[in-house]
């Protein structure tokens, strides 16, 4: 096939806007019927505990609310979802990647970790009009690239007892945003994640904040008192400090005396404390 000169990406995306655009009432329609979400919505209220943990080895036996979710998200008009509001694509996504990564879990429990899941980050598993996605494909091209939103990554349930916990329900587009802030709210203050006590000379951080250490800069710079560390480390203890709710907390962090150091990470499957171990 002869390529067009001067042809490209950013051309295509720009002309099949153009094509959903003109036709009638697409953009309307988007705005109009968000994305139902309750089939998700009431699973994750029926198998997710207070804790965030999730019931796997119950939701195993009626995974029927999933997979009604799962064929409502085959059905996705990809061009249309292009042109979705920005909270509504945000929260499809989100909800997209759980419903992804729980359904493969339970395709495969018992299990011990999401781990025993050969490719489960990179094998194309989640169906969306048509086209198969990876969970690592959801989390860095459709949401992280396209939204540069860092609580994200406190708000991705990867599965493992050192993952954020679960939520007990579903993300929409009208309240994606205050989702997004109360789950990484949750993450950066909980202990299991993140300990910081004053005074002492280390602190202990989520190993995700290693790991999507970059990630951090998009919207959090060096704060003066922390000219002796790296930019990544800094815009983590800032991004860090915005979110806690301890004053004595925050305080320690700004004087920065201390060292940083990461917890291990436990991908031991996040369920109820009283089921036995598989």
């Amino acid at each position: 096939m002869k390529k067009i000169p001067g042809f490209n990406r950013a051309c295509l995306i720009f002309l099949v806007s153009f094509l959903v655009l003109g036709m009638p009432g697409a953009w309307s329609a988007a705005e109009r019927k968000p994305f139902d979400h309750s089939a998700l919505d009431r699973f994750l209220k029926k198998y997710v505990d207070e804790k965030g943990a999730f019931d796997f080895r119950a939701a195993k036996q009626d995974p029927a609310l999933l997979d009604e979710y799962l064929g409502q998200i085959e059905n996705v008009n990809l061009i249309e979802l292009v042109i979705w509001p920005r909270e509504e694509k945000l929260a499809f996504w989100l909800n997209a990647y759980h419903a992804g990564l729980l359904k493969a879990i339970l395709d495969h429990y018992p299990i011990r970790s999401v781990h025993d899941i050969p490719g489960i980050w990179e094998v194309p598993l989640v169906l969306i009009g048509g086209r198969r996605f990876s969970l690592n494909a959801i989390q860095t091209q459709q949401l992280i690239d396209v939204f540069r939103d860092e609580k994200i990554h406190c708000a991705l349930a990867c599965s493992g007892k050192s993952c954020p916990p679960f939520q007990t329900e579903a993300f929409t587009g009208p309240r994606v945003e205050g989702q997004l802030f109360m789950a990484t709210r949750r993450f950066v203050n909980d202990d299991r994640y993140n300990k910081i006590v004053p005074g002492k000379n280390k602190i202990w951080l989520s190993h995700i904040f290693r790991w999507y250490a970059g990630d951090f800069t998009l919207d959090f710079g060096r704060a003066e008192n922390m000219l002796e560390l790296s930019d990544k480390d800094a815009a983590i203890l800032s991004f860090i400090a915005y979110y806690l709710e301890d004053v004595d907390k925050v305080e320690f962090l700004e004087k920065g005396k201390y060292r940083i150091r990461y917890l291990s990470f436990d991908w031991t499957l996040n369920e109820p404390t009283q089921q036995p171990a598989t």
